[in-house]
């Protein structure tokens, strides 16, 4: 390369290091050197030679220039002339402003400002979960003395997590489920809710099972490319355990989008389908048929009003179960071993055996 040629290129490379703030536009440089300044200098005080020069970029500052950019026209010409340089290149698309009525905008900010409140709501959650799960640690750590004022500490954290979660504002008999649904469209929302359902007690657990189960086909539809609904299943399971045969009958009829008192059922029935037609739904609807049945068939002194409550909806549940076409039926988590002996009581052989078949055709057993 010929010298003009050379001192060209160090022309561009140098007006590529321009900076009106090079302490902002080249962090790392500026403190890597400062750093190294404050070392010879340390050296130097200590006697330990002289102080070492070392070679410092210098970046060249210039003045900041704000200049409007006005493209040249032509009188008389059909569009806009302009001229392109390196400075102000040639404009390729021009963006199309579209004219956006003043309630799409209002709408539009509601949507995002209720989004941005619910992440905020889970991260305020999340770290009091943090703080529950290490509470044991903190617990072993701490001394006899200090434990009584952990354990109500924690005991507020759970039931402050519990409040985020259903979102009761005060004068409310009972919270609404508007929150809890926002909460549960978010895939790091619903893995906190699994994590914190063995934190609380079983009536404020009962309370978040019975409000998926309300709410389980939206949820279903927005779970679709998350899918990690299924993580709820095990905490959920693990729960039934511990409610008395009214509240499972009570979430069967909440599962299936029945009244309380169970009355005949709708032709068509979008809630139940929805249900039947998804893993975890389906998974869910076998696990309390299963407890439920194994509460009735233990407890000899079930109210007959309550005993023939369950019996009506497990008439409906297996109509359902057999109506719905083995194409449509989803392939469930798990099926409970008890599933065989609980439809023998509400059906004849013949639906029994086609009941069975088509359970165990989801499962690939055959």
């Amino acid at each position: 390369m010929l010298q003009r040629e050379k001192d060209w290129v160090a022309k561009i490379q140098m007006m590529q290091l321009q900076s009106t703030d090079p302490y902002l536009d080249d962090f790392y440089y500026q403190n890597y050197f400062e750093k190294l300044e404050k070392l010879s200098a340390a050296e130097e005080l200590q006697g330990d030679g002289p102080k070492k020069e070392r070679t410092k970029l210098i970046t060249p500052q210039v003045a900041k220039l704000e200049h409007a950019y006005k493209p040249v026209q032509f009188e008389g010409s059909l569009g806009k002339l302009t001229v392109s340089s390196v400075n102000n290149p040639r404009k390729m698309i021009d963006a199309v402003v579209t004219s956006r009525s003043e309630d799409d905008e209002t709408k539009e900010k509601q949507v995002r400002d209720k989004r941005r409140k619910t992440l905020v709501i889970i991260e305020k959650t999340y770290s009091l979960l943090l703080d529950v799960e290490d509470y044991e640690r903190r617990y072993l750590l701490s001394l006899e003395e200090e434990r009584p004022a952990l354990m109500d500490e924690r005991k507020h954290k759970i039931c402050s997590m519990y409040d985020n979660l259903r979102g009761k504002l005060p004068g409310q008999e009972r919270p609404s489920d508007d929150l809890f649904v926002q909460i549960m469209c978010i895939r790091k929302g619903k893995r906190m809710v699994a994590r914190i359902l063995p934190f609380l007690s079983t009536e404020q657990a009962a309370d978040i099972l019975m409000t998926t189960a309300r709410n389980l086909p939206f949820l279903i539809k927005k779970d679709a490319q998350d899918e990690v609904l299924p993580c709820l299943l095990s905490p959920f399971s693990l729960l039934l355990y511990h409610l008395p045969s009214v509240t499972v009958t009570s979430l069967l009829q909440q599962l299936m989008n029945l009244p309380q008192s169970a009355a005949a059922p709708a032709p068509s029935n979008p809630h139940l389908t929805a249900v039947l037609q998804n893993k975890f739904g389906l998974s869910l609807l076998l696990v309390v048929l299963s407890r439920g049945e194994d509460l009735q068939s233990s407890d000899p002194a079930t109210e007959s009003t309550e005993n023939n409550q369950w019996m009506q909806v497990m008439f409906m549940a297996t109509r359902e179960l057999l109506r719905i076409p083995q194409a449509a039926l989803a392939k469930p988590i798990s099926i409970p071993t008890n599933l065989v002996s609980l439809f023998s009581r509400y059906v004849d052989r013949q639906k029994l055996n086609l009941l069975e078949t088509k359970l165990q055709l989801v499962q690939g057993i055959r």
